[in-house]
């Protein structure tokens, strides 16, 4: 546990102030004795995986919190993004952001899709709607937009330029579990959105993901996708997958999904402590949230405008990391710099100055519900030492 009292940086010598490495998550874990009684009847029952009675009803209360027509479970958010776009029968153009984890990108990509950068509003950090309505060509077929550290993408444009272009959208909302933006579950804008419960996110079930939307005949058609295409013992409808959740992974979420609100709650605190304290700091910039939402407080980031702060980014990073805090560059390098992408004419850095600017300054700090408020407030201490040191700092990182 680190300590608010002052001590010399460690990047100047001084020792560190966490005694182990404090990362940037760190994941709930479920009840031994309840996960335990449930994986006793999994085993009896030998049914392991298949749609099962555990995942059956997590998806039932899943729809039931997040306030969605549908929830169909997967292995993993990667699968299910990439049935999502399949499930759509698109073709041509996708248009997403550079500014997102590579499996956005990538599932375009395994769908035989073209992805298309679009910039980023550079304060919300979610896809411009604006520029996307400059990209949109015959060929695009879809809007890919990414909700950024739980914070909603600029959904109203996004529905009426979709509209307008007879456009599909598929939110990844990887970060957004139970969200709510302008009088609505984020589930419910789009076509289909995205969830994904690894082990790092808010809610989980180590490893695992969603597809949730309203449309019933989209549920069906995913339903079979997420099962090889298969319609009955005798039928198989189509190219499909495996991209089924087990009955452990399942029971996993089910053992945890009560304790959201004690987490979103302990999470909310943390984040107001952090904001309290580093209002203060020159040089650090937060992210603007969307208006009338309600907010998961799934990450909490910051960008380090290098002139004012006196550092850049990735001095502010290897500073912490002498002080055993272990922040993380999300979402740096930019997809679009990935070598299978960054020929595509969209990938070009002067078509995507926000998100170059952005990828360059963000730092995500540790945030979860068991981190104890001293540890925050010796986090925003050290930020604060780190800054006004400035210079020093800068010397003793480049001589070592």
């Amino acid at each position: 546990m680190g300590s608010a009292e002052p001590r010399r940086l460690a990047a100047l010598g001084g020792k560190p102030a966490f005694d182990a490495p404090l990362y940037v998550a760190r994941s709930l874990a479920p009840d031994s004795e309840r996960f335990g009684a449930s994986i006793q009847q999994i085993l009896a029952s030998r049914w392991f995986t298949n749609n099962g009675m555990y995942a059956q009803e997590l998806e039932r209360r899943l729809e039931q919190r997040l306030g969605v027509g549908f929830c169909l479970l997967f292995c993993n958010a990667t699968v299910a993004l990439q049935v999502a776009l399949r499930a759509l029968d698109l073709s041509g153009e996708v248009i997403t952001t550079p500014f997102t984890f590579p499996a956005t990108v990538h599932a375009v990509q395994w769908n035989g899709l073209r992805p298309v950068f679009c910039d980023i509003d550079p304060e919300t950090y979610t896809l411009d709607p604006v520029h996307a309505a400059k990209l949109i060509t015959p060929d695009t077929s879809a809007l890919l937009p990414v909700h950024v550290f739980g914070n909603p993408c600029h959904v109203s444009e996004i529905e009426k330029l979709a509209l307008d272009r007879q456009l599909r959208v598929i939110y990844d909302a990887a970060h957004c579990f139970d969200v709510q933006t302008l009088d609505r579950p984020i589930g419910a804008w789009g076509d289909l959105s995205v969830l994904s419960f690894h082990a790092t996110k808010l809610f989980h079930t180590a490893e695992g993901g969603a597809i949730v939307g309203s449309d019933p005949a989209l549920r069906e058609r995913i339903a079979r996708l997420r099962n090889f295409g298969i319609v009955d013992e005798e039928t198989v409808d189509g190219v499909g997958l495996n991209g089924k959740i087990s009955e452990i992974h399942a029971a996993i979420g089910l053992a945890l999904i009560d304790r959201i609100d004690g987490e979103i709650e302990a999470r909310g605190a943390l984040t107001e402590r952090y904001r309290r304290g580093l209002s203060e700091v020159t040089g650090v910039v937060f992210q603007k949230l969307a208006p009338a939402t309600r907010q998961n407080h799934g990450y909490f980031s910051i960008e380090i405008d290098e002139q004012s702060f006196g550092l850049s980014r990735n001095e502010v990073h290897d500073a912490l990391r002498a002080e055993n805090v272990i922040t993380r560059k999300y979402f740096y390098p930019l997809c679009s710099e990935n070598p299978s992408y960054r020929v595509l004419p969209s990938a070009q850095p002067s078509r995507l100055p926000a998100a170059h600017r952005l990828a360059e300054r963000i730092l995500c700090l540790p945030l979860f519900g068991e981190l104890p408020t001293e540890d925050v407030d010796c986090i925003v201490e050290r930020i604060a030492r780190i800054q006004s040191e400035a210079g020093a700092v800068r010397r003793a990182l480049r001589q070592a």
